[in-house]
């Protein structure tokens, strides 16, 4: 299996098991929070809120991102895709209207993985893909 990063337009193709690319992530994923999300647009968060999972780090690293701590300066914790697929159907047990994937892009494949598992347990959520352009 191929191990160099394409995951984003940048094309680092660094191993990200070895070293970091562009949005400083490893081949971990990092999560800088997660929480059920009342104040989105309220076509987003509905009724009971949004299931939001902020992913730490980023592709773009803006310098006025309203999420900077988390995206640029790396603030979160890393986790394996199982306990990722765990938090979606936490975020489904609260109520949420939906799973809302903020700056997902840098760990998409990981995240794919996460949804299969917690769709095989009961996830029935849709998954609303919060991201930015790149």
């Amino acid at each position: 299996m191929n191990k160099i990063c394409t995951i984003c337009p940048h094309n680092c193709k660094i191993d990200r098991s070895i070293n970091i690319g562009r949005c400083k992530a490893g081949d971990k994923v990092e999560i800088g929070g997660v929480s059920l999300h009342k104040f989105e647009e309220p076509c987003i968060s509905g009724k009971y809120g949004s299931g939001t999972v902020f992913f730490s780090k980023c592709n773009l690293n803006c310098v006025f991102c309203q999420n900077y701590e988390i995206s640029n300066l790396g603030n979160g914790r890393k986790i394996e895709i199982e306990e990722l697929s765990n938090i979606f159907l936490k975020q489904q047990e609260n109520n949420a209207e939906n799973i809302n994937l903020v700056s997902p892009t840098i760990y998409a494949d990981k995240i794919v993985q996460a949804i299969k598992i917690a769709r095989n347990k009961g996830l029935s959520l849709p998954i609303i893909y919060n991201t930015n352009r790149i």
